[in-house]
């Protein structure tokens, strides 16, 4: 058996809360911490050469920063016949995600770096180490590449690294910011913001590179959301004036637009089964959870299905959908502070999973919907920790004086 410590992992927080929580990071012994800003989650896996060695890392991504201290994990040997059978059997059950393994990102080096780590073992490397800050990585559907944004260039521009932290590349050259890099189902393209023309619209270029292809053009600013599971709609949010806000969808081909929503509303994520769109609304400064679905028979192009699933005086967040659509996960500022809850489709069985007097926040599903990994700030800066999904065997991954977030499974 073989101990071995990283370091260096820095994040960015999420944008869809109103209030701003810490985004610095630190890992340690499997642990994460966090600071002050924004940004969004990742998740990240990685499998090395060598003989019998799967690693993961678990990586935060965010314009803020984070560190990493010491993550210490094991590493065992395995005949390299039964690791390959292992590793078939991961990737036929894992499909097109980090399987077992959490992303974040962590500055214990001074700038954001992309991480990856295994749950099991707290056994953490880092996928990107340069001077510049690197955030916000979501794992390929293929899981063999992970596209996050550097600031390495001056501006905010997309990298594409490939799983074992080998290979990096840009893939967009363009003058302004582009962010929040969205992969298509299929794998074949992102969708990501590109502030190029002087406000945020939305893009969408191949992953192999190449000229990116505007699919929006309007003078107020837009926010991505989210991708149909089919690949046919891209859900995304624009701000401005009361005949403009509210959730939009664009075809990727750039066809088809429909105004879904025309209220304040923001954070969409679609089901698993392509059925309904959960998102946030605000409204009178209270922010609630509310459901989209087509009525029978129709489409996303004809009159949808408005139901509220949450009512509280205080803010509910950040919903994800579990693997099978059938539970929502979301944060709660009900009870004072954030919590982690979960509830059915339709809002109903609404169940406290966390019980902290700290904010508890980001809660994200394993791929097989039995766990969920979640950022606590328990004992300060926040951490990586994970629960089974009714709330049990809550576990600490990280234990650091940095912060740590963003993560995704």
């Amino acid at each position: 058996m073989l101990v071995k410590a990283w370091a260096g992992v820095k994040g960015r927080r999420p944008t869809y809360a109103p209030r701003t929580w810490p985004t610095r990071v630190f890992a340690q012994s499997g642990a994460f911490r966090q600071t002050n800003r924004c940004g969004d989650l990742a998740i990240i896996t990685d499998v090395r050469n060598a003989p019998g060695d799967v690693f993961g890392v678990s990586a935060y991504g965010a314009p803020d920063e984070y560190r990493l201290c010491g993550m210490g994990g094991l590493r065992h040997s395995i005949p390299a016949r039964i690791l390959a059978l292992a590793l078939m059997a991961f990737i036929i059950g894992c499909g097109s995600s980090g399987g077992d393994k959490i992303t974040f990102v962590s500055e214990v080096d001074g700038d954001a770096e992309i991480y990856v780590i295994d749950p099991k073992t707290g056994e953490a490397r880092p996928l990107t180490d340069n001077r510049s800050r690197d955030f916000d990585p979501v794992w390929s559907p293929d899981g063999k590449q992970v596209a996050y944004v550097s600031d390495e260039a001056g501006d905010l521009e997309i990298n594409l690294v490939d799983r074992k932290g080998e290979v990096i590349n840009r893939l967009t050259n363009i003058p302004g910011d582009d962010e929040a890099p969205l992969w298509s189902p299929n794998g074949e393209s992102l969708a990501f913001i590109s502030n190029q023309d002087g406000n945020a619209e939305v893009y969408l270029m191949a992953a192999t590179g190449g000229r990116p292809t505007r699919i929006t053009a309007k003078p107020a600013d837009d926010r991505l959301g989210d991708w149909s599971p089919d690949g046919e709609w891209l859900a995304f949010v624009r701000s401005g004036s009361a005949e403009e806000r509210g959730l939009w969808l664009r075809n990727p081909d750039g066809v088809n637009l429909v105004h879904l929503t025309q209220e304040n509303d923001f954070d969409p994520a679609w089901s698993p089964n392509g059925k309904y769109i959960v998102f946030v609304r605000r409204t009178d400064g209270n922010s609630d959870l509310y459901l989209a679905g087509r009525l029978k028979d129709g489409t996303w192009q004809d009159d949808v299905e408005l139901t509220r699933l949450t009512q509280h005086q205080d803010d509910d967040l950040d919903p994800a959908w579990s693997p099978d659509s059938g539970t929502i996960a979301f944060v709660s500022f009900r009870d004072g502070n954030g919590e982690i809850y979960t509830m059915k489709w339709d809002g109903s069985k609404q169940l406290r999973l966390t019980t902290n007097e700290a904010d508890d926040l980001d809660p994200v599903w394993s791929p097989d919907g039995r766990q969920m990994a979640f950022v606590s700030h328990l004992y300060g800066p926040g951490e990586i920790f994970i629960m089974d999904e009714d709330g049990g065997n809550q576990r600490r991954l990280t234990t650091n004086d940095a912060e740590d977030y963003s993560p995704d499974w």
